[in-house]
């Protein structure tokens, strides 16, 4: 178990509490750098992005940190980051570290644990403001203010609705990319809230387009064959639970694995889960559950995060075939599962 602890915690119906915590902090440092969690996806981006805009209404200058290879990221994040740069600076660590020793605020925005976080070595002495809408895990970084809030759709609704408490005004773009958060995080608003559908009425006000936004989840020949070779390696389990196992030679985005869960639970499960390598040679697991399975708590017995139906975790080391026996090892003390009973 990690000593991180959180120092204080919002609770998550406490958005003015938000509020006048960062106002307070983004006026007492030289500048805000907004950290997304590795592997970076809509969400993650939309919320960083959207968040910018305080600092800036604050007259204090802003960073948003991503330290994914832009060449790895799909089309649409591309865009965006392409785009945003207008908005507000953005930076990878390299250029954090080399720059000047000024006092800074870091704010965590979809993301809680320090993992999943490329600079969490080097903020220890900062202050820090974390803003999710995962589970917390036992890797929770230590904030000056913790935000999580488990019934929100996705970190892109936290801000939003923040951004209204200030009164800004979301410029269009950026709506586009918080109501991108959105999407992904609903499933293609298949998982909607009153709350959740508000902030999307407030986005689409600030001139957001659905046409837009689909663009950008235009997925390439490449991409989807590897979604649908990994579904294709499925193995059924008793109380109806899928476990695909990707191709040991390949390399797999976050997002593929996490489409390829999505998929498998079309087919009638409760639980899916899909492993794979990724680009920094870890094994990750998705997973997908429905109201019989807390995928949440399973991927948190593995060091990972998430929420009832959607999690992931990282494992550094092993093979694919390891790491499936250490998931199934992590389901059987909660779930009923029979190794021998199973169909391809």
């Amino acid at each position: 178990m990690s000593d991180i602890k959180v120092v204080e915690d919002i609770p998550q119906n406490d958005l003015k509490g938000l509020k006048s915590s960062i106002e307070e902090l983004v006026l007492n440092n030289d500048r805000t750098i907004i950290v997304p969690h590795n592997s970076a996806d809509y969400d993650a981006i939309g919320s960083a992005i959207g968040i910018s805009l305080i600092p800036k209404k604050l007259k204090k200058p802003s960073y948003v940190l991503v330290n994914d290879p832009t060449y790895k990221m799909e089309y649409g994040l591309q865009r965006i980051l392409s785009e945003a740069k207008e908005i507000t600076p953005i930076i990878n660590k390299d250029k954090y570290l080399s720059m000047d020793g000024a006092k800074d605020l870091i704010i965590l925005t979809d993301v809680s644990n320090a993992r999943l976080i490329s600079i969490s070595d080097n903020i220890k002495d900062k202050d820090i403001v974390v803003i999710d809408h995962h589970d917390p895990t036992p890797y929770l970084v230590e904030g000056k203010s913790n935000y999580v809030d488990t019934s929100a759709s996705s970190a892109s609704e936290i801000v939003t609705r923040l951004l209204r408490l200030y009164k800004i005004k979301i410029p269009t773009n950026v709506a586009n990319y918080l109501l991108a958060g959105i999407y992904l995080d609903t499933e293609k608003f298949s998982k909607i809230s009153g709350n959740t559908s508000k902030v999307m009425a407030d986005l689409f006000d600030a001139g957001a387009s659905m046409e837009v936004v689909k663009t950008w989840f235009v997925e390439s020949f490449e991409s989807y064959r590897r979604v649908q070779d990994v579904v294709n390696n499925v193995k059924f389990y008793t109380y109806r639970l899928a476990i695909a196992v990707g191709d040991s030679n390949m390399e797999y985005k976050r997002e593929e694995l996490a489409k390829s869960a999505d998929a498998l639970l079309k087919f009638g499960v409760d639980a899916s889960f899909a492993i794979g390598r990724i680009d920094d040679g870890s094994i990750s697991i998705s997973a997908r559950g429905n109201d019989s399975v807390d995928v949440g708590s399973i991927m948190r017995e593995l060091d990972g995060g998430g929420n009832h139906h959607a999690a992931a975790t990282k494992i550094d080391s092993g093979t694919l075939d390891e790491v499936e026996k250490r998931l199934i090892k992590a389901i059987k003390p909660k779930y009923y599962i029979k190794e021998n009973e199973l169909t391809n």
